[in-house]
């Protein structure tokens, strides 16, 4: 296993950060979750990895929020899903195996109900996922810790957005970690 997921070899599946989802969360918990998402797709398009955003039924629960929209930029083409679990639909599924990376890099809402079962399915596929604990939430801090408990048990890597922003680095002597100082602030 590795520790962090290979850059030339992983994706970025944001999964159902939508208004409609978030209304109940405080604020404060918005404002963090967007803050380590900006900071995951700053890093996914900084180094290349390919970015797929799902929403759960769009027109019912909102889009993307309108700041990670900004964020994403062209990478912003929302899959449109009906199932919670990202991997059980068609097209979702035939865009990450387009894409031919082995490593899913997992963000987003609720930790134990569309990633959950997203991650789940996906390792199903054999494929290696993390789940960026700091970047996914649920309503509930018990629904929270049993999702990361159960990510953890179906095999799931669990690691920080610094921790992957970090792996990748690796010094911080470069034009990297410079580009990057600013989002660490």
């Amino acid at each position: 296993m590795n520790l962090f997921p290979p850059k030339n070899n992983s994706l970025l599946l944001l999964v159902d950060f939508q208004t409609g989802f978030l209304k109940p969360f405080k604020e404060k918990i918005v404002k963090k979750l967007e803050n380590k998402l900006t900071l995951l797709i700053e890093t996914s398009k900084y180094y290349n990895l390919p970015i797929v955003v799902m929403e759960q039924n769009n027109s019912k629960l909102g889009y993307t929020t309108e700041n990670i929209q900004k964020t994403l930029g062209k990478h912003y083409k929302p899959y449109n899903k009906f199932v919670f679990s990202g991997a059980k639909d068609k097209e979702i599924l035939s865009q990450i195996q387009k894409l031919k990376k082995q490593n899913i890099i997992i963000a987003g809402i609720e930790t134990h109900i569309c990633v959950l079962q997203t991650a789940y399915d996906l390792i199903n596929y054999n494929y290696n996922v993390y789940v960026v604990s700091d970047a996914v939430a649920s309503r509930f801090k018990d629904d929270y810790k049993f999702g990361i408990e159960k990510l953890k048990e179906i095999g799931a890597n669990t690691l920080s957005t610094e921790m992957l922003l970090f792996g990748y680095l690796e010094r911080s002597d470069t034009k990297d970690f410079k580009y990057f100082l600013p989002f660490l602030k």
